[in-house]
């Protein structure tokens, strides 16, 4: 796929996606800050957040447009999430309260396949009304790829990719990861298979910096593990996942682990970090380009 961007097959492309726009209004600010300075190429919204309204309100006014829909069926540990789908309870998706899970486990065993359906197409339904050309779909949580009990919904997300012209997130590396059994491995060949036979457009490779760990990584050793995986890229096109955000009680209240996020959108603004780019020749682009191709299939 990186030939039809115009590139050889030994260039290193890379996409820089922020997760989660829409979680908090400190998230948006942190977001809307990296691309006004150039520092990330792309971002995916959790329709289902209460702050998700501002984030797209914000994007229109700013002329941000590379943006990605990050389909979301489970609840945060501490804060719910309600469906974007309101027309009729989504029960299997929901506890009595009316809420997404917060155990992925639960949503696996339990969801029926055509509310997956209803809820993920509203989300992105959602975003169409309020002005958003979606740029790619992906999964928030891993709750669409079937980690937990081996039940994912990609069948199910790949219909609405082929209705939407939209790339998936699914990087077909993947199957190189040697923490996945050899059942996950199995369905993952399958479900990269299927996208390839439904012209659904996949990346190579993901990486992250560690995420929730005890005790929180500093900002030196975090700013070294991002440089070796910024040297440590292959060839073909990769997505650098972060969740950037401005510490805000907001935030607190919504997880432990904010920390991370707030070290995370100060070492994407470091010019040091910026230069590790350009001495290693690897090129920025965006899931626009990609969902771009997508739409001339």
């Amino acid at each position: 796929m990186i030939q039809k961007l115009g590139f050889a097959a030994d260039e290193r492309l890379l996409i820089i996606n922020a997760d989660d726009f829409g979680i908090t209004k400190g998230t948006n600010e942190a977001i809307v800050d990296l691309f006004e300075k150039k520092a990330i190429t792309s971002t995916s919204i959790m329709m289902p957040c209460p702050d998700s309204n501002e984030a797209m309100e914000i994007s229109n006014c700013r002329g941000i447009k590379n943006m990605g829909i990050h389909l979301t069926l489970t609840s945060g540990e501490q804060h719910p999430y309600r469906p974007v789908f309101q027309n009729r309870n989504l029960n299997s998706l929901i506890t009595e309260e009316g809420n997404f899970h917060i155990d992925a486990t639960l949503l696996e065993r339990n969801a029926a396949d055509d509310e997956v359906r209803v809820e993920i197409e509203a989300q992105i339904q959602s975003a169409i009304v309020h002005g958003i050309d979606p740029t790619h779909l992906d999964s928030h949580g891993g709750s669409i790829m079937g980690l937990f009990t081996g039940r994912d919904f990609l069948e199910i997300t790949f219909d609405l990719c082929e209705k939407y012209r939209l790339p998936f997130n699914l990087p077909t590396r993947i199957v190189e990861q040697p923490f996945f059994n050899m059942d996950q491995l199995r369905r993952f060949k399958k479900r990269i298979s299927s996208a390839k036979e439904r012209s659904i457009l996949l990346i190579d490779d993901i990486v992250s910096l560690p995420y929730c760990i005890n005790p929180t990584a500093t900002y030196s050793e975090m700013k070294k593990g991002l440089t070796e995986r910024l040297k440590n890229l292959k060839p073909g096109i990769t997505q650098l996942t972060i969740h950037p955000a401005k510490i805000t009680e907001q935030l607190i209240a919504l997880t432990t682990c904010y920390a991370e996020r707030e070290l995370e959108y100060l070492l994407l603004n470091d010019i040091e970090i910026k230069q590790v780019i350009i001495n290693e020749q690897i090129t920025l682009i965006s899931w626009t380009d990609i969902r771009d191709i997508q739409r001339s299939i």
